[in-house]
C-alpha cells in the first residue's frame, strides 16, 4: 500500500538562531557613537560648503577692488570704502558696519586680524577719506585689501 501521510509533515519549523543578549548600556553607546559620527560628517560638509562659498565672496570683492583701478584716485578711495563697507556688512553684520570712527577701524583689524587699519596704511579711510588734503594714493590701499582679503580666504 500506498503510503499516504504528507512529506511536509516530516519537516521541522526553521528556527533562527538566538539573538545573543546585549545590555541597555551597550544599546546605548553604539547609539551616542552613531550620533557623534553624524554629527562630524555634518560639521565637515556644512564647513566645507561654507569655505566655498567664502572663497567665492572674496573673490568677488577681490574683482571689485581690481576694476577700482581706473577711477581717479579720490573716487577711488571712496569707492574703496563703500566696497569694504559692504564686505563688513556682508560678513560681519549690519552692526559692524555702521561703525565710526576708531571703533570701525577696530572692526576692520579684528575682521582682517591685522593692525593695518589702526597704526597702517588703512589708517586713509578714517583719516584722509573727507579731508581736504591731496588725494591719498588709493592703488596702495586697494592692493593692500586684496591681500588681506585673499588672507581670508585662505
Amino acid at each position: 500500500m500506498a503510503d499516504t501521510a504528507d512529506p511536509l509533515d516530516a519537516l521541522q519549523a526553521i528556527r533562527l538562531p538566538a539573538v545573543p543578549a546585549s545590555s541597555l548600556w551597550e544599546q546605548m553607546a553604539v547609539a551616542m557613537l552613531a550620533g557623534v559620527i553624524t554629527a562630524i560628517i555634518i560639521q565637515l560638509a556644512l564647513a566645507f560648503r561654507n569655505r566655498k562659498k567664502d572663497e567665492a565672496l572674496e573673490q568677488s570683492f577681490i574683482l571689485a577692488i581690481n576694476d577700482m583701478e581706473n577711477l581717479p584716485d579720490d573716487e577711488r578711495l571712496a569707492a574703496q570704502a563703500s566696497l569694504i563697507r559692504r564686505y563688513v556688512n556682508v560678513v560681519a553684520g549690519d552692526g559692524a558696519a555702521r561703525k565710526q570712527g576708531e571703533d570701525w577701524l577696530e572692526e576692520l583689524d579684528n575682521l582682517f586680524k591685522t593692525e593695518f587699519f589702526r597704526k597702517g596704511g588703512g589708517r586713509v579711510l578714517l583719516d584722509d577719506l573727507y579731508s581736504r588734503q591731496p588725494p591719498f594714493k588709493s592703488a596702495e590701499l586697494g592692493t593692500a585689501l586684496c591681500e588681506l582679503l585673499q588672507g581670508r580666504r585662505s
